[in-house]
């Protein structure tokens, strides 16, 4: 243990502490990443969640414009010679 890894003692302590300052360095990088996979994985279950409410509130809407489709196709084939609808009979 007495004959340095590299060369000469200073050319080991240099070694050693740069070896010691990527590692730290490393853990952070590994840290700010881990931090902000966190943030986006926070952020994506309120997306997620906000999407569920979305698509129930369109599952209840969907049958009500269903019937008014139903309901303007049943005016468009009236033939009320009194009333124009314009561009919306082209459905």
């Amino acid at each position: 243990m007495n004959t340095p890894f590299l060369g000469s003692p200073e050319t080991n302590y240099k070694f050693f502490y740069g070896a010691s300052a990527s590692a730290i360095i490393s853990l952070i990088v590994l840290l700010i990443i881990t931090g902000y996979t966190a943030f986006t994985a926070t952020h994506v279950g309120h997306l997620m969640t906000d999407m569920t409410e979305v698509v129930d509130d369109i599952r209840l809407i969907l049958p009500d414009v269903q019937k008014s489709i139903e309901m303007l196709r049943a005016i468009c084939k009236h033939e009320n010679f009194t009333k124009s609808y314009g561009s919306v009979c082209g459905i």
